[in-house]
């Protein structure tokens, strides 16, 4: 295969690679939208409003470090 047969593919090649990327794109979008999803999104993009210490099982009153040990 020589230069020449490269070029003369590549057109081909770049229609394939377009179609298969759009059909990726349409597969992920039916994915993130799919009704069965849905509650679970929901639940997850409104958990940023749960309280941290709530949602970990950490008494009110208790701090912290950055490493996650508790102060005294």
């Amino acid at each position: 295969m020589d230069f020449s047969t490269l070029e003369a593919l590549k057109p081909t090649l770049i229609s394939y690679q377009t179609l298969l990327l759009f059909v990726l794109f349409i597969g992920l979008v039916w994915w993130a939208y799919g009704k069965r999803r849905k509650d679970r999104f929901d639940a997850i993009a409104s958990s940023i409003f749960d309280d941290e210490n709530e949602a970990n099982g950490i008494p009110p009153g208790t701090e912290q470090d950055r490493a996650g040990a508790n102060k005294k």
